[in-house]
């Protein structure tokens, strides 16, 4: 099971967070937020309308996130409010175990205050003490240049690109930036 103990911290703006593993009771407000992240249709795979998951998917997903020694699923809160969250899965083989990918999300009304790089800081201080996990790798649209920014801040150095990766509904394309970390 992979969890941490709940976490406090101190935004710039002065607003206390915590950070913690995700529980079943969450699902409502984690769909929430991804809807409205998805309907900015800026820097998300899915497309308004093609997000389709239920609360009832995602209390699920919680749920193996939990199960699964290689997993975490964290979300951040101010004031009992979900501002954003992190998920991460490992490979599931024995070959691909030590690495694993991640996504985080950030409410729009709360980015700029250290929200993202306080998730990403847990997830890595967690993967560092993971038995298995080596390597905490992501992929980025290349125009996001705050969460590329980020993530180096973090760290993260840029692996490669996928050329050509997205393509948006106005026909214009968008590449994909591969980043990792090494954590041992």
């Amino acid at each position: 099971m992979s969890m941490i103990g709940p976490q406090t911290h101190t935004l710039k703006t002065g607003e206390q967070l915590l950070v913690r593993c995700a529980h079943s009771d969450d699902a409502a407000a984690i769909m929430a937020l991804k809807a409205a992240i998805m309907a900015e249709d800026v820097y998300t795979l899915t497309s308004p309308g093609e997000f389709t998951y239920s609360a009832e998917r995602e209390r699920q997903a919680i749920g193996e996130c939990a199960e699964q020694r290689g997993y975490l699923y964290l979300v951040a809160e101010v004031a009992g409010r979900l501002v954003g969250q992190l998920e991460f899965e490992n490979g599931r083989w024995r070959k691909t175990a030590h690495a694993g990918m991640l996504s985080v999300y950030v409410d729009h009304d709360w980015r700029e205050r250290g929200i993202g790089t306080l998730l990403l800081r847990t997830l890595l201080d967690w993967a560092a003490a993971h038995l298995v996990i080596e390597k905490v790798t992501l992929a980025v649209f290349s125009s996001n240049s705050r969460a590329i920014a980020a993530y180096k801040k973090c760290g993260f150095e840029e692996e490669g690109r996928c050329a050509r990766d997205m393509k948006l509904d106005s026909g214009d394309y968008i590449d994909s930036v591969l980043m990792y970390r090494f954590v041992k």
